[in-house]
């Protein structure tokens, strides 16, 4: 498989906190993808049941239908589907009804029926989409190792993975892919083609690629692959400013972060920019971690440690609090930068470490998405994401976006504020684009006066951007 941008089976049910993208339940708490994310389950699940099976004898329960004797007796709606179903199958004219077309009909009524609550976090997740959700959250999969990207009617190799078989293939950044084991491409959306690239490790897949005038094909043998969702540099090599991005939550982030802090601080970093912009979220059990990384225990006593409180429709609400083995920071100076795209366990880790005080966050408002979604697996492999809870920061307050009559985001609501707004310039290409990244440098600007010794009110003063 190649990562798309973004997606995620057990027994049982798992809970995530994802925007419109994706989530999950029954054991494995996702804090978010504010794209599409899913997940299996993992640690992070027992941990959740045991706050859900743990519930007050005294909390609320759930309401029950109210039955009006006078009223005539109703049929069950089930019944109105089965017998609309098996209509269909006996008398539409356009077409045989199958078992596969009952399934694709089947698949469609339930994702009516979820629309009709407008929420854009419920959502129900075939099987196919269901798998790459797992596949996604586990941080890994089989495939070659590539980001596509789509410019026009075409298809591109945005980068190959380190080590990959893309890499060893011979795969290089803005390869063009006209077609796959034969098959044209043209015109085709990331996600079809995709699904044309993925396939079982051991297998082979041919790329036919333009790369400037030349036209290449080249085989690749898929393989399980891990791709790597943690990026660190030295930012700047004279003051040991190190930069950290995180991608997206998984279960291979904290191991991976780890891996990169210690590598900057043998190189003698002094301050560190950690970079959220653009991470979806994930898991809710690696939003801890993070944070727990990064926020040393008792820092703030009021706040009791809390990372995140997690609010259940019962009116239960449990706390999430940090994991004092995994302090990494070490007390340098230290900025956050976030967007409009940072999401759910994006906001849950720069949110925790705002309201501890201990960095400054730069960019934009966060996405604000505050609601935890339970994924509940369905016999046929299938699943349904389900919007259980709401989430808060440390100091409790709500982060949810606002949202008209049918569901949709009202933009600039809720999400984290940063102490620093910055808006990135038009000319600004991405990540690479290091040059015109007007929220990177704020954030270089700010480390170079706090190891000067400034004091941190001043140093933001200063560097604040005037109206």
């Amino acid at each position: 498989m190649i990562p798309l941008r973004r997606f995620w089976r057990s027994q049982g049910s798992f809970i995530l906190l994802l925007p419109i993208f994706a989530s999950f339940g029954l054991g494995s708490l996702v804090v978010g993808y504010g794209t599409t994310a899913y997940a299996r389950p993992h640690r992070a699940t027992r941990t959740i049941r045991l706050a859900q099976d743990g519930a007050s004898p005294d909390a609320p329960k759930a309401p029950t239908d109210a039955v009006d004797e006078n009223l005539p007796a109703q049929a069950n709606p089930v019944d109105d589907y089965k017998a609309v179903l098996g209509l269909i199958q006996k008398n539409y004219y356009g077409k045989v009804i199958d078992s596969k077309e009952k399934r694709k009909l089947t698949y469609e009524a339930l994702r009516g029926m979820l629309a009709g609550l407008r929420d854009p976090f419920t959502s129900f997740l075939d099987p196919e989409e269901w798998n790459q959700m797992q596949a996604t959250t586990r941080g890994n999969f089989e495939g070659i190792g590539a980001v596509l990207t789509q410019e026009g009617a075409e298809i591109k190799i945005d980068e190959p993975f380190e080590n990959s078989p893309a890499e060893r293939a011979g795969l290089k950044p803005e390869d063009v892919i006209v077609r796959v084991d034969n098959i044209p491409v043209l015109g085709k959306t990331v996600s079809d083609v995709v699904k044309l690239i993925k396939g079982k490790a051991g297998t082979q897949v041919r790329l036919t690629i333009v790369r400037g005038k030349e036209e290449k094909l080249i085989s690749i043998t898929r393989a399980r692959v891990e791709p790597p969702v943690v990026k660190a540099y030295m930012q700047d090599t004279t003051n040991k400013i190190g930069y950290i991005q995180l991608k997206e939550f998984n279960e291979k982030s904290a191991e991976q972060l780890l891996q990169a802090f210690a590598d900057l601080k043998q190189q003698g970093m002094k301050a560190l920019i950690f970079d959220l912009r653009g991470n979806p979220g994930g898991l809710l059990d690696t939003a801890i971690q993070v944070a727990s990384m990064f926020i040393p225990r008792d820092a703030k006593p009021e706040l009791k440690n809390v990372v995140v409180y997690i609010h259940e429709g019962s009116g239960q609400e449990t706390r999430k609090v940090l994991r004092g083995s995994q302090y990494i920071e070490g007390g340098i100076p230290l900025t956050v930068l976030v967007n409009d795209s940072s999401a759910s366990a994006s906001e849950i880790v720069s949110g925790a470490i705002k309201d501890y005080g201990l960095a400054t966050v730069i960019g934009e408002r966060t996405y604000g998405k505050g609601r935890v979604q339970t994924l509940y697996p369905l016999p046929d492999d299938s699943a349904l994401r389900l919007t259980t809870a709401l989430y808060f920061p440390p100091k409790h307050q709500d982060i949810n976006f606002k949202h008209d009559d049918e569901g949709n985001r009202v933009p600039n609501t809720g999400g984290i504020i940063p102490d620093i707004e910055v808006k990135q310039p038009d000319t600004w290409k991405g990540f690479k684009d290091r040059d015109n990244d007007a929220q990177l440098k704020k954030a270089t600007e700010l480390l170079r006066l706090l190891l000067k010794g400034t004091p941190v009110s001043d140093a933001r003063k200063q560097v604040t951007p005037k109206p």
